[in-house]
């Protein structure tokens, strides 16, 4: 379902400002979401008031009597992130119940949730932890407690094995975690990492089936190779497949997922299909012609593939058209596996942002809505998080509200001289934070 038309369920999202800026991105769409805490609700509301999103509706609910509030078939992508593997087993039934009962015929849902064999290794952190800790109750308290553990931990031992070497890398990687994260992962009351196939099982009794995973590297696992058989249960030899790799891997999280079973899933890979959607990516280009993320490095040897994957490298954030980058099925495949390992995005639409500043230029309703609470952190209109601290530019996105010229807002005195205020508009747009 397109997402400007989707009707959205987010569970357990805290203050769902997930939820929010997606609403803020697609107008069109029904946003829900709800969470047993009536502090992060609250929050959330006061987020969706100041940004007047009126597609936002939000509730303090258990998951365990959510299925009551939603009646049947009523959202086409249900959200469930960071949830199924910190709840005991009923909760865990509760959530695939209300998924079944809620989801579309079209619909979509994606359960995140820490997985195995990777959980072994962080159920043992935990254990030390938690022995660490000991009768603490002040959260605070167990946090510090718990980074002074790690942090003895990660130091290197004579005689360290392979085994070690990586429970003490995974250690550093917990201490990399904000406080926040650290104490849902790992000290809550709960945590129960589990196994696809036991996720994709326990699914299936609730009349889901398992499309793919979400994650990187993972988008094409629901699919069978070009030469591949899926016998009489094409599902079931994905999920064996995928399972396998989990444990050659060491799996430590997925995001699997689900539509309701009796959907006719073609899982064969047909390059073709992309060939209709837009496409954008945070690569760069070096002068050698090198694509770069990060330090991962990209050569693309076809010249018209490479110079229109660099005509949307120079678009960021903007969408191009796949079909202005590539329309041979061998160039398909190749952008394919390049959204695969997640260095290139792919959408159904055009971006819902411009790329420079209208007549009366607009900031995102969110983003006037943030700043005026006095945030620094803002979500973009390309489902981005953004720190915002300079006084001025601050100043100057609030007075982009779509009821002045770009000559009335320069003449407002926030700060910025009037000569570059549309350089700084444009700029804005560039990162954005302007409504089309």
């Amino acid at each position: 379902v397109p997402p400007n038309q989707a009707r959205l369920l987010e569970v357990g999202g805290g203050n769902c400002f997930n939820l929010i800026s997606l609403a803020a991105i697609y107008p069109g769409c029904e946003a829900h979401g709800f969470d047993l805490s009536q502090t992060a609700i609250a929050r959330g509301q006061d987020i969706a008031r100041a940004a007047n999103l009126t597609n936002v509706t939000l509730a303090v609910e258990d998951i365990l009597l959510a299925r009551e509030r939603y009646p049947a078939g009523s959202f086409d992508y249900i959200t469930v992130h960071g949830v199924y593997a910190w709840v005991p087993e009923a909760v865990r039934e509760a959530i695939l119940a209300l998924i079944a009962h809620a989801l579309s015929p079209r619909g979509v849902a994606f359960v995140s949730y820490n997985a195995m064999p990777g959980g072994h290794i962080r159920l043992i952190l935990r254990e030390m932890l938690l022995d660490a800790i000991g009768d603490i109750d002040d959260p605070d308290s167990k946090i510090a407690a718990a980074r002074d553990f790690l942090d003895a931990y990660v130091k290197p031992r004579d005689g360290d094995d392979n085994f070690a070497k990586t429970m003490r890398q995974q250690a550093r990687s917990m201490l990399e975690r904000p406080d926040a994260l650290l104490f849902h992962d790992e000290l809550g009351d709960c945590y129960d990492p589990q196994r696809l196939l036991d996720v994709a099982a326990a699914a299936r009794g609730h009349g889901l089936a398992y499309l793919t995973d979400a994650g990187r590297n993972l988008h094409l696992e629901g699919f069978l190779g070009s030469d591949a058989e899926g016998g009489d249960d094409p599902e079931k030899a994905v999920l064996a497949a995928a399972s396998r790799d989990d444990y050659q891997a060491l799996r430590f999280f997925r995001q699997s997922l689900f539509v309701r079973a009796g959907q006719a899933i073609d899982r064969m890979i047909r390059p073709e299909r992309i060939a209709g959607m837009y496409l954008s990516t945070k690569l760069r280009r070096r002068d050698d012609g090198v694509f770069m993320l990060g330090d991962d490095e990209i050569e693309i040897a076809h010249p018209a593939l490479a110079e229109g994957m660099a005509r949307a490298v120079s678009a960021f954030p903007q969408r191009v058209p796949v079909s202005t980058i590539a329309t041979e099925p061998g160039h398909l495949r190749m952008l394919l596996q390049l959204f695969s390992e997640w260095y290139v995005n792919l959408h159904l639409e055009p971006a819902p942002f411009p790329d420079r500043p209208g007549a009366h230029p607009q900031t995102s309703p969110l983003v006037r809505g943030m700043l005026g609470m006095g945030e620094l952190m803002i979500s973009t209109l390309d489902h981005a998080l953004l720190k915002i601290e300079q006084g001025n530019l601050r100043a100057l996105l609030m007075a982009a509200d779509g009821s002045r010229t770009i000559g009335e807002i320069a003449a407002l005195g926030h700060g910025i001289p009037p000569e570059e205020v549309e350089a700084a508009l444009t700029a804005s747009a560039g990162r954005a934070l302007l409504r089309a």
